[in-house]
């Protein structure tokens, strides 16, 4: 059936087959460019889509919000991942982070990390962004054309990263590679060849990472540690319960959640701006820290840069748009889909940085909140008004394309005239 174009790319007709044959496992090249029309189509018209692997798709808010709500749902995917990753360090990561970890041992560890995300402890931050954005900005002062993922986007995050770190700014394209290498095998479909790439980046990255752990493991305990790497050593010290293994897995998952998904909320927003010129004023042109606060809501809503999530059932679930989901299954939550659904946002396709309310999904919900939402409103609200006053003229130029990741959507390239 033909689909209209939804999302903010040149409205053209799409056309897909009927929502039987969807399947996550096997998605086509305008997914990536704009999964916004098969969230639509199956919102409307299968909103418990089941995929070929027997996993269930759920694309309406409150479907999603009833399956984060079930306290009996569980992350850990140890068997599936041994299954698909083979042993090593990359089944490593996704079983020993706390993002695959389930009460109690998903508390113990968020616990030693939590302070450093807190919004007093992100408010720490704030001077250092600040200096970054504005140096980024003094670097493009002089170019005509960039490639604004590249340039600017991705340079924010990763820096401000290896701060929380405590290693060099400039390990951050190092790392910064190594982290995506880690993290695309949690796509849907993935080749045998980028499963080895991320069981060797895993074992990179630790190995990287333990030089810092000794290092800080060397000197005397911070009381107030300087960074995560030192606060994970006092914790060690003082006889908390974490393991080696446990705080190197926590540093790349601490890398992934704060550079992957900024560096794509940055971005998609600033797509979203451009092609939204009102909106881009209204962003240029707001002084009041509270109109960007709110229009850095309708950014994370819109753009979604987390858009799947998974759990698997451990009763039998019932959801709203009828029927129950059986136990034992793995449900993949499409939040992207619930922060588009016309049953709880007006207008949901329009780009409104004075929208309210804006109940959104983005950060998910429940004990698997993300930990690092402070820092991302932080990073956009500061990144997204500085490049819209200094470069009021901004626009696009031919060449821009999506990664093809639907579990994070990102640009993969986008060429912007300064003006």
């Amino acid at each position: 059936m033909a689909i209209q174009q939804t999302h903010s790319a040149p409205a053209e007709k799409q056309v897909h087959s009927a929502t039987e044959d969807f399947d996550l496992f096997q998605l086509p090249k305008t997914y990536y460019d704009n999964p916004y029309p098969f969230f639509k189509h199956l919102r409307d018209n299968e909103p418990a889509h089941v995929n070929s692997d027997g996993s269930v798709l759920l694309t309406r808010y409150d479907d999603v919000k009833a399956v984060w709500r079930d306290l009996s749902g569980v992350v850990n995917r140890e068997a599936a991942y041994r299954e698909k990753f083979g042993e090593g360090p990359l089944l490593e990561q996704h079983t020993t982070s706390m993002l695959f970890r389930d009460p109690p041992d998903h508390d113990r560890l968020r616990e030693v990390v939590n302070p450093f995300f807190t919004q007093f402890g992100i408010e720490r931050l704030r001077v250092s962004v600040h200096e970054i954005v504005a140096k980024l900005l003094d670097e493009l002062e002089d170019n005509k054309d960039i490639d604004y993922v590249a340039d600017f986007a991705s340079r924010i995050p990763i820096q401000v990263i290896c701060d929380i770190f405590g290693v060099p700014r400039a390990d951050g394209p190092r790392i910064r590679d190594l982290g995506a290498q880690v993290l695309f095998p949690l796509n849907p479909a993935v080749s045998a060849e980028a499963i080895a790439a991320g069981h060797k980046a895993t074992a990179e990255f630790k190995a990287y990472l333990l030089d810092y752990v000794n290092f800080w493991r060397s000197q005397p305990v911070e009381e107030t540690p300087s960074n995560i790497i030192s606060a994970l050593v006092k914790a060690e010290k003082s006889g908390q319960q974490i393991s080696e293994n446990e705080m190197l897995h926590m540093c790349i998952l601490v890398l992934n959640g704060g550079h992957e998904t900024t560096t794509n909320l940055i971005g998609l927003s600033t797509l979203a701006l451009i092609q939204n010129r009102d909106q881009f004023e209204r962003m240029a042109m707001a002084t009041d820290a509270s109109v960007v606060a709110v229009g850095i809501e309708e950014c994370l809503r819109y753009a979604s840069p987390l858009q799947l999530q998974g759990r698997r059932t451990t009763r039998e679930v019932a959801i709203p748009s009828g029927g129950t989901i059986a136990p034992n299954t793995e449900v993949i939550v499409a939040q992207a889909s619930a922060n588009r659904d016309e049953r709880i946002f007006d207008s949901p396709e329009k780009f409104d940085l004075d929208r309210r309310p804006n109940p959104h999904l983005a950060f998910g919900a429940g004990i698997h909140v993300c930990l690092g939402r402070p820092l991302a409103r932080l990073e956009a609200s500061i990144a997204l008004p500085a490049i819209t006053k200094r470069f009021p003229k901004l626009d696009l130029r031919e060449g821009l394309s999506f990664n093809p990741n639907a579990r994070f959507r990102g640009i993969r390239t986008m060429p912007v005239t300064l003006g």
